[in-house]
């Protein structure tokens, strides 16, 4: 495969500062909202909106705070179960079923007393979730040591990793009622009315809320370096996108508009340790963090940005990816009748089609391949064809390869068109063919894993995909050896 700028490493991150110069990036203060050259720490992210009411308990110490007069409302031990209520604008605060005030907002739950914060500089978090019938690593000698977590809940494993039991009363949990079932969350929570109803936003640092982030990304059974490109294209797609829901009063969604955030629950201590290692390192493109997209699987070719939506970004270049081979995403098929895909189109229609464009067909009739991208891989620009609810001739474009994918509901806009046609001519149904998952700029999940499978270190996969970046400490930390210097 052609490698461009890739080289053998041996991965050590002692190597960095002598491979890739670290630099201190700024950005204009409105990208953060604070003052220019600045980074936050923290993230923002909003977890509901638009809630009638939102339910959360403790687990840990926290105090209730009214954000506009700074009085603490009620502190508590992890005992209570506290509900928020939209009040026609204001918030109704009632502990254990009864209302103890009415309060203009926000309220913010925030934590008191030894925290999790403070226990995890010290090592590595864990919960029963992540180490029952796990084998954890017991010092530095290869030695494994299994844990039976069936008493305790926490545990933190060190440096060496020895790992020892928790009290609970030194952890602080925001357990959160989302959904249907109950999410658990570091940091602080917050609770505004907006008008319409609640919103409920989680702020902590942003290496915690990456904690959060990297296993509901990619599966952390993925190796170490693929992982830890990962990290940094988390980071940096996030430290790009701060502030962008300002108006909303947070940074991100917790969703795949921005990042899957699965809080406390979705931790790993195998991808909590990923973060730690690559901790503050971003890519920057002329001194500005860039937007690191990423999806599941290339299909064997990255695009151009402008290919698959409309922006053209110079670090996001088309590139092959025979890295990416896998067995999961490749030689797919779906299959519609001309009454599924014509249901299907419809619906999505309603959504993409331009003013004065036709919003809905009464049956397709044809599918033409107009353009592909740069590779010659994906569709970029399909026309449908059909017939309107009054038998007239119909007909819409399609632009841009995420939108046609999209469109049909595919995985991928990597894929050839096989029509089914019936005895009288006409078409009965389609079947598409084709491989990967997702819009195909940047960085590949299953190819960050097929490299680091060979051997390429987490630099040399984050420098193929993105194209001309430099990886910068954002918190003008230097990285050397997983410690800070």
């Amino acid at each position: 495969m052609p490698v461009g700028k890739i080289k053998r490493n041996p991965g050590a991150i002692g190597l960095l500062i002598i491979s890739l110069l670290i630099t201190l990036f700024t950005w204009p203060a409105d990208r953060a909202g604070g003052e220019a050259g600045v980074i936050p720490e923290t993230v923002r992210v909003g977890l509901m909106q638009n809630a009638p009411r939102v339910s959360f308990s403790f687990e840990g110490a926290y105090k209730l705070v009214d954000i506009e007069t700074g009085r603490v409302i009620a502190e508590d031990g992890g005992k209570h179960r506290w509900l928020i209520e939209d009040a026609g604008g204001l918030l109704a605060v009632l502990r254990d079923g009864s209302q103890i005030g009415i309060f203009s907002g926000p309220v913010r739950a925030e934590e008191t007393g030894s925290n999790i914060n403070v226990l995890a500089e010290k090592g590595t978090l864990l919960h029963n979730g992540d180490i029952s019938g796990m084998a954890v690593a017991s010092g530095l000698n290869g030695d494994v040591q299994y844990i039976d977590a069936a008493r305790r809940d926490y545990y933190l494993m060190d440096g060496n990793g020895q790992v020892q039991p928790l009290p609970r009363g030194q952890l602080n949990l925001i357990c959160l009622e989302k959904n249907g079932q109950v999410m658990r969350y570091r940091g602080n929570l917050e609770v505004r009315a907006t008008g319409g109803g609640l919103t409920v936003i989680n702020e902590l640092p942003v290496e915690h809320y990456l904690y959060g982030v990297v296993p509901a990304e990619m599966p952390a059974s993925f190796p170490p370096e693929a992982l830890k490109a990962q990290a940094v294209a988390a980071r940096s797609y996030l430290i790009s996108q701060l502030g962008s829901y300002a108006r909303y009063g947070f940074d991100v969604l917790d969703t795949q508009s921005n990042h899957v955030y699965g809080g406390f629950n979705k931790e790993n201590p195998v991808t909590t340790r990923v973060v730690d290692e690559t901790r503050g390192l971003v890519l920057a493109y002329h001194q500005q963090p860039v937007a690191a997209f990423y999806h599941s699987s290339s299909g064997g070719f990255t695009e151009n940005s402008e290919d698959i939506w409309n922006s053209y970004l110079a670090y996001i270049r088309a590139k092959p990816d025979p890295a990416d081979a896998n067995d999961k995403h490749y030689n797919w098929t779906v299959h519609y009748s001309v009454e599924q895909l014509t249901t299907l189109v419809n619906n999505k229609l309603k959504s993409y089609a331009q003013p004065g464009e036709l919003k809905e067909f009464s049956a397709i009739t044809d599918l033409i391949e107009v353009e592909r991208t740069s590779t010659g891989q994906r569709v970029k620009k399909l026309l449908i064809e059909g017939v309107d609810a009054d038998g007239n001739p119909a007909r819409v474009s399609i632009s841009n390869a995420d939108r046609v994918r999209s469109v049909l509901g595919l995985k991928s806009a990597l894929f050839i068109i096989n029509k089914e046609i019936g005895p009288d001519g006409k078409m009965t149904g389609v079947v598409f063919t084709g491989s990967g998952w997702g819009h195909g700029l940047g960085l590949s999940q299953w190819g960050a894993r097929g490299l680091a499978e060979k051997g390429y270190s987490f630099q040399d996969i984050l420098q193929y995909y993105y194209t001309d970046v430099d990886l910068v400490a954002n918190y003008g930390m230097m990285i050397f050896a997983g410690k800070d210097q």
